[in-house]
């Protein structure tokens, strides 16, 4: 990974030291010679050789900071970052609120402890991260800006300075594994920078690893927002994003069941908005189970009732042996239930039927195999369509496992939604004749 001082903060950080610079002075004009002659060379190798025989000539420069500083640039172009981290301390203890030093030591802090974190140097970079942010007001103030700085560059530099302070200060917490110190952070930082896509990623983490069920949505609602911010809006790179994006889509969908509507929406409402409004819940789906139950019971009790008992017979045959027999449905839980319903499978015959077989579920397209025999004490009169409606409540006598089918004895009264038939019509006695050879009066 190539580091290098942002283009702004560099020109800033040079400007104030030239303007420091403009009230020193050179010893003599052999220390000025040296000091072009080095900030002019562009081998580093050589350029840290003359660096090292002008702070041997002059170790009391009025311009000793400016050479550590030239030193310190060419460590981090050529990638030595202990030495930078190092160097960065020398000037620190002259200047403990110099912007280029401080800068390093704070991007160096994730560089440097990416695949092994180490305690102590995360412990400096927590240090030199808050002593940043503490050195802003200092290093940026209106009157330290030079003539020749945009005022709007200047405000800009400090922005990014406040940034990389803060956003390092959740990561180091997130790296020590300090979750609720690194929620804080991180939501500190993200409360003045809501559209960094990676510290979104970072709180999603922190939430999910403190493992409180009750902050499931709100994990969620992060992972979303971290998801779908564009790169250019401040989002995660594409690739990386899409990874996060296909992860998100399968925890919500375990989480909360598959809900492609649900799922657009979470995204929509995670993209306009940095954080969960008010109220916001994600139901999962044990609660959705409990509310969908609570419903049906409500709404379709003899269906409720009759699903339960499929249930218990498809998982355990000889549950038929503790109902056999038994007029049903009955009282079940609490509440009087005095008929099951179905919809008409088949009747045998079709017309005056004595048997009738029922589909229980509604949601069954018409004309299954049915659930339930009826087994009428008296052929019910006339026929009935397809899918009529009939409730009915009867005695439990024969179960069958595979195919499913109930069998209940039914007395014929006690069957409703049969379509009332019309009684066959009489037809009238044929006028009888008088006797042969009778002749009327």
């Amino acid at each position: 990974m190539k580091l290098k001082l942002t283009a702004i903060v560099a020109a800033c950080a040079l400007l104030v030291s030239s303007a420091a610079a403009q009230q020193q002075q050179w010893k003599d004009r052999q220390e000025y010679d040296m000091f072009q002659d080095m900030v002019k060379e562009t081998d580093p190798t050589k350029k840290l050789e003359k660096i090292k025989a002008w702070q041997d000539k002059y170790p009391e420069s009025a311009f000793k900071k400016e050479g550590i500083t030239l030193r310190l640039n060419t460590y981090a172009q050529t990638q030595k970052f202990p030495e930078v981290i190092t160097t960065a301390n020398e000037i620190l203890a002259l200047d403990s609120c110099d912007l280029t030093s401080l800068y390093w030591q704070v991007t160096l802090v994730r560089t440097m402890n990416a695949t092994s974190p180490n305690p102590a140097s995360l412990d400096a970079g927590d240090k030199q991260a808050t002593q940043l942010l503490g050195c802003l007001d200092k290093i940026f103030a209106a009157d330290k800006k030079p003539a020749n700085v945009d005022p709007a560059a200047w405000t800009k530099a400090r922005t990014d300075m406040e940034s990389l302070a803060l956003k390092t200060l959740g990561w180091i917490s997130l790296a020590k594994k300090d979750n609720p110190g690194a929620e804080t952070r991180i939501k500190a930082f993200l409360d003045k920078f809501p559209n960094d896509g990676e510290a979104t990623y970072w709180l999603y983490q922190t939430i999910r690893a403190q493992k409180d069920p009750k902050r499931n949505s709100e994990a969620l609602f992060y992972l979303s927002r971290a998801a779908n911010l564009p790169a250019d809006k401040g989002g995660l790179p594409d690739p990386q994003r899409k990874q996060i994006d296909d992860f998100f889509g399968k925890a919500y969908t375990s989480y909360h069941g598959k809900d492609d509507a649900g799922l657009a929406e979470l995204r929509k409402l995670a993209l306009d908005n940095p954080k969960p409004p008010a109220g916001f819940e994600i139901k999962d789906k044990g609660t959705l189970g409990v509310e969908e139950e609570n419903k049906l019971r409500a709404e379709q009790p003899q269906f409720y009732f009759w699903r339960n008992l499929k249930k218990q017979l498809d998982e355990d045959a000889a549950f038929f042996d503790r109902m056999k027999d038994a007029a049903l449905p009955g009282k079940i839980e609490g509440t009087e239930l005095t008929t099951f319903k179905g919809r008409l499978s088949s009747a045998k015959p079709e017309t005056n039927p004595k048997e009738l077989v029922l589909q229980m579920d509604p949601n069954d397209p018409p004309g299954g195999a049915g659930d339930v025999t009826l087994r009428l004490d008296k052929p019910m009169r006339g026929k009935a369509d397809v899918g009529t409606e009939i409730q009915f409540e009867g005695i439990a006598k024969e179960f069958n496992k595979d195919p499913f089918m109930v069998t209940f004895e039914v007395e014929q009264e006690k069957v409703q939604g049969w379509p009332v038939q019309a009684a066959p019509v009489k037809k009238a006695a044929p006028a009888r004749k008088a006797p042969a050879g009778k002749k009327k009066r």
